[in-house]
């Protein structure tokens, strides 16, 4: 069952389109990210969706209710802001309670809903503090509670967590979502954090220039990226000018990589490869592509080498730092292979 639906939406501000035929489906109880950088038209579709801004183009539906032209107040959606927006004046119970006392509901009934949705947001025995007594991971839980209180049928995150430092940004992005699943609710969440939008989001929808470039789950954005823009912009990736050539392999920077796919001879393109997937070996190998680490560094658990091949094409290369790994000198002769199941050739689009 669809949760919502976006059919062609776009926005034009002045003859230049912020978002462009932007087409989408959530499933029911589904959370999907929009990811993609500054300028991309995330946060444009998100208020679209909304009610904050009138599309130029386009349908929105939720559960099979068009709301294109629904007022925002009447949409039952509810969103979660970067600012927690909380009234200081107010306990964290009259802060959850405000928006269903402006619904006018039952104090009965009111009670029972608030109880509840403050034991699943592990705030219940916080409900009788003041947000300048609470820790900001806390006051975005409050945020957070005082929208599920009242039952939307879509939930909307812009950026909530880039108020945090990051430790806490992980804890809270594990307890949204685990709140989100438990409780069903459909949502959209807005970020520029390819981390965060790949921990909290069972697909997700990469935008550039007011375009989607791509939806899919985390893994298969991540390992099978559709467009240059994709590979480029998820994680980090060699990406290379290439071109196909005969016997299953492409051509970039004078050396020939092995590819998966019936590719036309002089297609054009480029070779996307990810650091962790070439492994080191001895340039006697069959099949390796001889070099010298240029660079080497620490990333974590990691090093993150850059290996110039014979050829003149330099590489990053990721190793994992674990028992009986010697970092390598910068100098040092090395081989890498690369297999076929490895690479990814994205042909030039037309």
């Amino acid at each position: 069952m669809s949760g919502l639906e976006l059919a062609g939406l776009g926005k034009t501000y002045g003859g230049q389109a912020a978002v462009e035929d932007a087409t989408l489906s959530v499933g029911a109880g589904e959370l999907v990210a929009l990811l993609g950088p500054s300028g991309c038209g995330k946060t444009t579709t998100l208020r679209m969706v909304a009610g904050f801004v009138a599309p130029s183009a386009g349908r929105i539906v939720l559960e099979g209710r068009d709301i294109t032209q629904v007022a925002a107040n009447q949409r039952d959606i509810g969103m979660v802001f970067q600012s927690y927006a909380l009234f200081p004046h107010m306990t964290v119970r009259r802060n959850v309670e405000f928006g269903l006392r402006c619904h006018r509901v039952a104090r009965a009934e009111m009670t029972r809903r608030v109880d509840a949705v403050l034991e699943a947001a592990g705030l219940g025995a916080l409900a009788e503090r003041y947000p300048r007594q609470l820790s900001g991971g806390q006051q975005q839980r409050v945020a957070l509670a005082r929208v599920l209180v009242l039952r939307p049928k879509l939930l909307l995150f812009d950026e909530p967590l880039s108020n945090l430092d990051a430790r806490l940004r992980v804890q809270m992005r594990g307890e949204i979502r685990q709140l989100q699943k438990r409780l069903g609710v459909t949502a959209l969440f807005v970020t520029h954090d390819q981390d965060e939008a790949s921990a909290i989001a069972d697909r997700i929808v990469v935008m550039n220039r007011g375009r989607i470039e791509q939806v899919g789950t985390p893994t298969e954005i991540y390992q099978d990226p559709a467009t240059r823009f994709v590979a480029d912009f998820i994680g980090t990736a060699n990406v290379l000018e290439a071109i196909a050539a005969d016997g299953g392999a492409v051509r970039a920077g004078g050396l020939s990589f092995p590819v998966h796919g019936g590719f036309a001879a002089g297609q054009r393109g480029v070779l996307s490869i990810r650091p962790e997937r070439i492994d080191f070996v001895d340039a006697a190998e069959a099949g390796a592509h001889a070099g010298t680490v240029v660079s080497g560094r620490r990333i974590g658990g990691q090093m993150e080498y850059e290996v110039a091949l014979d050829g003149g094409t330099r590489l990053l290369v990721h190793e994992q730092l674990r028992h009986g790994v010697v970092q390598r000198d910068e100098g040092a002769g090395v081989g890498l292979l690369i297999r076929a199941e490895d690479v990814r050739f994205l042909p030039e689009a037309g």
